[in-house]
């Protein structure tokens, strides 16, 4: 055999792939509800608002919209102003793969042609695989120091 996996790992994830393949499809309206969630680009509070009521509609979001909540009320409780916290519904989506949790980027408003000064998220599943099934609650970020020093030079 070549390659890092065993016969029981190859043949446990063609398990899982046939039973994806069996899946029954998302419904067009899911799908509307899922391009919903992705297009929302807003104020943390007002995603929040958008979010409940998608979540009528699309009940399998609930725990996440009120994690969202708590995590906002916990901001708050530290002094963030959440009022205008941005929210971005696919932020991540296609640059930070291995992440399955809440995400951030802190950008310079000024400068919107740099990187972000600093992202990350939160990567759960990840150490599940890692360590062989069990999985470790983990957060992880990039900070870039060279624009964080530039950007309080220039202030």
């Amino acid at each position: 055999m070549i390659g890092l996996r065993n016969a029981a790992e190859i043949a446990a994830r063609i398990d899982a792939l046939r039973e994806d393949a069996a899946a029954d499809p998302i419904s067009g309206t899911e799908q509307e509800l899922i391009d919903a969630i992705l297009s929302l680009r807003e104020t943390a509070p007002n995603v929040l608002v958008a979010l409940r009521d998608i979540s009528v509609d699309l009940p399998q979001i609930g725990p996440a919209v009120d994690r969202l909540s708590a995590r906002l009320e916990a901001l708050a409780a530290r002094g963030v102003d959440v009022e205008n916290l941005p929210f971005e519904g696919s932020y991540g989506r296609t640059s930070m793969e291995y992440y399955d949790g809440f995400v951030f980027g802190f950008y310079d408003d000024a400068r919107p042609d740099l990187p972000p000064l600093a992202t990350g998220g939160r990567y759960d599943a990840l150490t599940a695989v890692l360590g062989g099934g069990t999985g470790v609650p983990a957060v992880g970020g990039v900070i870039r120091p060279e624009q964080v020093l530039a950007l309080e030079a220039a202030t």
